[in-house]
């Protein structure tokens, strides 16, 4: 899948997770919604001060999965951290896109706008089932 399948992708109704593993590997997980996707391929989430922000400072790796019920099409996307912005176009635009849709609460919340390198991208579903 490549970043204009992704963006298509991301342009349907669906429901975004992010994982995250703190420095000792207990995991996270937390409802996002999609990423902007940069010119240089990179994806940008919005991040409170929360648990998924303090395991990004301690463990830079983590997983977003995407699905779209309408049809189940999805993917899941590893990822590293590799810029963490406390200002800028991509934070504001962050913010921008939660007041959209009503939610001003977490506007006002949102302290970064984390960058991550793309290092694999795998359907939601696979086939043929893994074998033992």
């Amino acid at each position: 899948m490549d970043l204009k399948d992704l963006e298509r992708l991301f342009q349907k109704k669906g429901i975004g997770v992010m994982g995250t593993a703190d420095g000792e590997g207990w995991v996270n997980l937390a409802i996002y919604s999609p990423p902007i996707i940069t010119s240089e391929g990179t994806l940008v989430f919005g991040a409170t001060q929360r648990l998924t922000y303090k395991n990004l400072t301690e463990n830079p790796r983590a997983m977003f999965m995407y699905v779209s019920p309408e049809d189940w099409d999805g993917v899941r996307i590893r990822m590293s951290l590799v810029k963490d912005e406390t200002s800028g176009k991509f934070l504001e635009a962050l913010k921008e896109r939660f007041l959209a849709i009503g939610y001003t609460t977490l506007a006002r919340e949102i302290r970064h706008a984390l960058h991550f390198k793309v290092e694999e991208v795998r359907p939601l579903k696979e086939e043929p089932p893994c074998k033992e």
